[in-house]
Order: C-alpha cells, then structure tokens, then sequence
C-alpha cells in the first residue's frame, strides 16, 4: 500500500504538483530532463548579448554565470574569449583581483590567439603589480583577515613570462617577478630572474637596472654569514662591470658605494685568514695574504693594518724583507 502511494506522489508531483518540477522539461536534443534556467540562449551571440546586459546592470555575480555559461556550453565559438575574459572584468568589479587574474590565465592558456589575449596580459600585469606593491588577497569566503599577496604577484609575473615572453610585459615581468623575490627574501633565485632578463632581452629599457640588481643581490648573498669568498669575488665584478658599461647611469653612485663595501668586506677576509696562519705560525702563508691586501685593496681601511703587520713580522725575523713585498 505503500508502494502505491509513493507512486501516486511521484506523479502527481511531475504533473506539477510541486513548483520545484515545474522547471524541468524533457530535451530531446539531450535524452535528459533539464531545468530550462540552467541551459544557455540558442547560440553563443545571444548568450554573450544577455550576459553583457547582465554587466551593464551591475549584477556581476549573475555575469559571472552567464558568461561561464557560454564558455562551458561553446567553449569552442568565437564569442567563448570574450566571455572568459569579461569573467575576469566582473571579478575586477567585485574586487577580487586574484580571482580575475585566474579567469586570465585561462584565457592565456586556452585562447592564446584571441583579440583579448593581449587585454588578458595587460590586466594580470596591473594586479601582478598591485600585488607585488603591498595589496593584499581577500579569501573566497570573507574572513575578518586578508593575506599577503607577494606570493600570488610571483605566481602572475611568472604566467606572463610563461605565456607572453616577447610581448608588451614580457620584459619587464620578468623584473618584476626578480623584485618581488627579492622582497620575499629569496635572493638567490631573483638573481637568476635578473639575469635571465638580462640575457634573453638584451635591448630592453630594463636592462641596465637588472645588471644593477644582479650585482646587489649577489652583493646580500655574499655578505651573509654564510658567504663565500667566490660569491664576494663576483660581485665585485658585476659592479665593476656595471659601472664600466653604464657611466652614466643614476645608479652608479650607489653602485661605486656597494663596490667599495665589497671591496672592504673582501680585505677584512683576507685580514682574518692572514691573521689565521700568523696563529698558526706559518709566516710566509700570512705575509701573502697581506701583500695581497695592501697590492688589491690598498683603498680599504685594511691597507694599513696589513702594512703594519708585514713590518711586524719583518722587525722580529718571521720573514724577509722580499716576504713582505
């Protein structure tokens, strides 16, 4: 008897005894029942026509799905990279930027020969910089905190390098995404953006800051803690080198300022390793370090000092007066 009545209840409620099956109607085209709200308008043009007056009246989150819609539906018709992009242009409108970016990157990836793939680029740039500049991301559910962006500004300049090497932002993407790894404090792998630019772009306008910011990013390597004296000893060349091609540059007096601290950061080095084998008595080890010092660096405050030691070490017999010069 049951049975019965949840048969009777099935179809009475397809005959419309409920206004939650009023929406479903059978599709031949398809074999399925489908709910007439959720399908898109007869062909792409008229979609893109309802959904841009959609925009035009401001209900971007309704945009959003109608555009989508088209995408899903003709993901193949001339109408779908409009649509994808104007998805990213109502989450602009939404401020969600990070979102929009997502919807461009699509359209890079997917319609890579579209009339909006250049709009595409220029508009991840503008939110890759915002970004990289100090905006922050909200999440997809609001939450009373926001979170830093450096991260999603490294992940949309290195899309546009990735997608759009050789045009508009090509290049200076990729000094961007090296500025904002500097900022993350990564500088190791910003060193090698810089340089990549360098060399993959050597007409750029951006290449006299990025060979400046190679020899600086090499220059905070070298002076950490752990630092070598071959990193020392490249960076010193990267200023040298930069200040020989750029004489004119706005930089070069910055760039005179962190040669010299490497220079004298170079002979402290030299100091304590001549200091060292002095310990260790072995004289003639010291005094080369030394004369090093006073022949390469004789500039730095450590000249002195490493004369004074070779006449030191002279007067009391640990080396000859040809040891010490």
């Amino acid at each position: 008897m049951r049975r019965i009545a949840g048969f009777l209840l099935f179809f009475s409620l397809l005959a419309g005894g409920s206004p939650a099956f009023g929406y479903w109607v059978w599709s031949p085209k398809t074999g399925k029942w489908i709910d007439p709200r959720t399908q898109p308008k007869d062909t792409p043009s008229e979609q893109l026509q309802y959904a841009r007056g959609v925009y035009e009246a401001k209900d971007h989150q309704k945009a959003v799905r109608e555009f989508l819609r088209l995408v899903r539906h003709y993901p193949k018709s001339a109408e779908a990279p409009e649509a994808q992009f104007m998805v990213g242009q109502c989450y602009e409108a939404m401020d969600r930027p990070y979102l929009a970016f997502q919807m461009y990157k699509k359209l890079l990836e997917v319609y890579p020969y579209s009339a909006r793939f250049k709009d595409a680029v220029s508009r991840s740039f503008a939110i890759g910089e915002a970004f990289s500049e100090g905006q922050k991301v909200r999440p997809l559910h609001p939450v009373p905190v926001a979170f830093p962006a450096l991260d999603k500004a490294v992940e949309i300049f290195e899309t546009i390098v990735a997608q759009a090497p050789y045009g508009e932002f090509g290049d200076q993407a990729q000094f961007r995404l090296g500025q904002t790894l500097q900022k993350l404090g990564n500088t190791g792998e910003a060193l090698k953006v810089f340089e990549r630019l360098v060399q993959e772009y050597p007409r750029s306008s951006w290449v006299e800051q990025a060979r400046y910011r190679v020899a600086l990013c090499a220059k905070q390597v070298s002076l950490k803690p752990s630092y070598d004296q071959e990193a020392t000893d490249q960076a010193i060349t990267w200023f040298e080198e930069f200040i020989a091609s750029h004489p004119a540059s706005e930089l070069g007096d910055e760039a005179r300022v962190s040669l010299q601290q490497l220079r004298t950061h170079k002979a402290e080095s030299l100091f304590e390793v001549a200091g060292f084998y002095a310990r260790q008595k072995k004289w003639l080890s010291s005094a080369r370090y030394y004369r090093q010092i006073v022949d390469q660096y004789g500039d730095t405050p450590w000249a002195p000092q490493a004369v004074a030691r070779l006449t030191e070490m002279g007067q009391q017999g640990y080396i000859h007066s040809d040891d010490a010069s």
